[in-house]
């Protein structure tokens, strides 16, 4: 068997579960698929992106089913780290949805360690405007207010448990100033409170509003959720996402927040330090 390595674009996983339906909607970074082939025959594909210095992202694991336990799941994760080796990364990462328990098995075979835990969480834009607590007043966060952003972030009781780590779209990496100060450039970072004690990272995507990050008090949380939401709303959005480290993080909130059916008991992050080759 051979491996061909493609841009993502230009191959589809031929199993749609494998991956989240909005998975290339809300990718930020461009990515290339590697497919394993037998002959004409395509008996495996994965997907691999850099995203952030030093930094790649696995995704989208497919295996033909009548070549699955034969080891071909194992060989597109070593072929997909020799791309991400490629391209400068010495650490890889995966999420793989809580009961996936085969694609667990396979990264932990390959050498990849559980990280951290995360939910996603969908909820329809409400018709009317969400409540803003009054005490709570939401600003876009400016550029050069991103170092400070990121140390808020990477200090909120609510992210502690993703490690240091952010998700944008489907795909997780670390919190650095650089990151944020993008988002800021983009008017994607929000602060709320008098003393910025709320903190959120979001995007417009299509009819969706995808929340990042999300951190501080409670009713600073709504105050950024319902700033999002008209902003969504005015863009003809129709639903928001919580990426969260829990559950919980949704209590409180004045929108009706239910798991999102592709990972409904939510993610596993797992990674693995690679040699640059």
């Amino acid at each position: 068997m051979k491996a061909v390595v493609v841009p993502i674009g230009e191959f589809a996983v031929p199993d749609a579960a494998a991956l989240p339906p909005e998975w290339q909607a809300w990718a930020e970074e461009p990515g290339r698929a590697v497919l394993l082939q037998d002959g004409e025959e395509t008996v495996g594909v994965v997907c691999v992106a850099v995203v952030g210095r030093g930094e790649a992202w696995l995704e989208g694991l497919w295996v033909r089913p009548a070549a699955r336990g034969t080891g071909v799941g194992r060989r597109l994760v070593a072929e997909a780290e020799v791309v991400a080796c490629s391209h400068g990364a010495t650490l890889v990462r995966t999420a793989v949805p809580a009961r996936d328990y085969a694609a667990l098995a396979v990264a932990e075979r390959g050498g990849f360690a559980r990280l951290c835990e995360a939910v996603v969480l969908v909820a329809g834009l409400p018709a009317s405007p969400m409540e803003m607590p009054y005490d709570a007043p939401v600003r876009t966060v400016a550029p050069d207010e991103a170092p400070a952003l990121a140390q808020a972030l990477l200090g909120a009781e609510s992210l502690a448990g993703w490690r240091g780590l952010v998700p944008l779209g489907w795909r997780f990496r670390r919190i650095v100033p650089e990151l944020v100060r993008g988002l800021a450039k983009d008017r994607r970072a929000l602060r709320a409170g008098a003393g910025g004690e709320g903190a959120a990272l979001f995007a417009l995507r299509g009819e969706t509003a995808v929340i990042s990050a999300l951190a501080g008090p409670t009713q600073h949380r709504q105050a950024l959720v319902a700033e999002i939401a008209a902003r969504a709303a005015a863009a003809g959005g129709r639903r928001l996402v919580l990426f969260a480290p829990s559950a919980e993080a949704a209590q409180g909130l004045r929108a009706a927040f239910a798991p999102h059916p592709w990972c409904p008991d939510g993610l596993v992050v797992v990674e693995k330090m690679v040699e640059v080759r």
